[in-house]
């Protein structure tokens, strides 16, 4: 493993409100956030592969929040012309700490990665073959921060999100670092609340094709879905169990709105898992599937509880600001930490990160518009969220490093697994 000492993302710090209504406020130590400065310097090969591959890995570098990416027009002209090979002596120059090569034709690419200050070996070298050439540049860019982090990228994964087009909300999927837009419905009515499957093979959404909020699901690569829950009333904002076998959901067929544990296969309802006289709703699973988070007015505002998966007794787990919403469970089992939306004192939605073991709650996004909806990295590093500035964003919460990945119209992503290794 490559050990990367100049990365030092500096960690948020949030001041305890003094109010119910107050919410923390983004905190960034003095010393600031040291990203690693990277060059990505023109690749080589054919024009249009090498123009793909160099801006498809400096987005995905950026996406990471771990890297500065340097200007690529401030490079001197040798050391944009000298090959897959480096002068280490003259990237320091330009303040490069570490370098990234790449000779790129059709769907092949070569990729070697330098650290300047230790000379002109490269620390990785590898081959790729894609179906295009972001495919390959998707599994170099995880390689790299494989190398850097001692943990694989999650490039090559899609977010799902609703989106309007034509008049109408349908669902559609990005690469993570918004390329290859695909639309996966064309119901010809309002489909929203996407939620990929555990295997990442389909996508559960509502739709109201039939004049009712009704449960469908299909494939992750888009075509005919088929309808799953049809219970008169709400069949809304479904999770998936981890092991794929269930689906928590919102039914209100028998009068209020409660969650329920339903069969992907036929819609059959399993078990009712609360029974309040508030309206619970947007459940999440925790990554080991033994407890569920959701919503609930029971106690007055909107707040996040937690449960047993089974149902139960539930307990309330935020306590700061008078409206926290679409809870999401990091994937992340040696973090217990639950992203969420929240509404400040001026009335703005921004996301939040909630430690469940010790309460303590960061901010993600602050000053920004309002930020709704966040959805978690298969990893449980970065976030992706839509926002009133008009598109889907992902942000690194540790050095709360932002990029837009797709403007447009959307709405609550979902964000599937990693692809597999091949």
């Amino acid at each position: 493993m490559l050990a990367a000492a100049a990365l030092a993302p500096a960690s948020a710090h949030a001041e305890t409100p003094s109010g119910d209504e107050d919410l923390p406020a983004i905190r960034i130590s003095a010393s600031g956030i040291e990203m690693l400065k990277l060059a990505v310097p023109r690749a080589e090969g054919d024009a249009e592969s090498a123009r793909a591959a160099s801006e498809t890995l400096s987005k995905d570098m950026d996406i990471t929040g771990l890297f500065k990416i340097l200007d690529q027009t401030s490079f001197p002209a040798e050391l944009q012309n000298e090959g897959l090979n480096i002068s280490s002596a003259l990237w320091t120059q330009v303040g490069a700490q570490a370098v990234i090569k790449m000779k790129a034709s059709g769907g092949n690419l070569e990729g070697r990665v330098y650290v300047v200050a230790r000379g002109d070996a490269a620390v990785l070298s590898k081959s790729y073959r894609g179906a295009d050439i972001r495919d390959a540049v998707h599994e170099f860019a995880n390689d790299v921060v494989q190398s850097f982090t001692g943990q694989r990228g999650i490039f090559g994964s899609r977010i799902a999100f609703g989106f309007t087009g034509h008049g109408e909300h349908e669902i559609g999927a990005v690469d993570v670092d918004g390329g290859r837009m695909a639309v996966l419905t064309k119901m010809g009515a309002d489909s929203l609340l996407p939620a990929y499957s555990p295997t990442g093979g389909e996508i559960a959404f509502t739709s109201y094709l039939s004049q009712n909020p009704d449960l469908w699901i299909v494939s992750a690569g888009g075509g005919r879905a088929r309808r799953v829950s049809k219970q008169p009333g709400l069949n809304t904002g479904a999770a998936w169990s981890p092991n794929g076998r269930s689906l928590a959901l919102t039914l209100s067929y028998e009068g209020n709105s409660e969650i329920y544990r339903i069969s992907p296969d036929d819609g059959r309802v399993e078990a009712r898992l609360t029974n309040s006289p508030g309206i619970d709703s947007s459940p999440a699973f925790s990554p080991d599937g033994s407890q569920i988070a959701f919503v609930s007015n029971r106690q007055g505002s909107p707040q996040i509880f937690v449960m047993p998966a089974s149902g139960g007794a539930a307990k309330r787990v935020t306590f700061q600001g008078k409206y926290n919403q679409t809870p999401r469970w990091s994937p992340r089992a040696d973090k217990s930490q639950i992203a969420f939306t929240g509404r400040d004192e001026r009335g703005v939605f921004d996301v939040f990160i909630l430690d469940v073991k010790s309460g303590k709650v960061d901010r993600v996004t602050q000053g920004k518009g309002s930020n709704l909806d966040p959805t978690w990295s298969p990893d449980g590093k970065l976030l992706a969220y839509t926002s009133s500035r008009g598109g889907l964003f992902v942000n690194n919460p540790e050095t709360h490093h932002e990029v837009l990945i797709w403007r447009g119209s959307a709405s609550s992503p979902s964000w599937g697994p990693a692809k597999k290794q091949p």
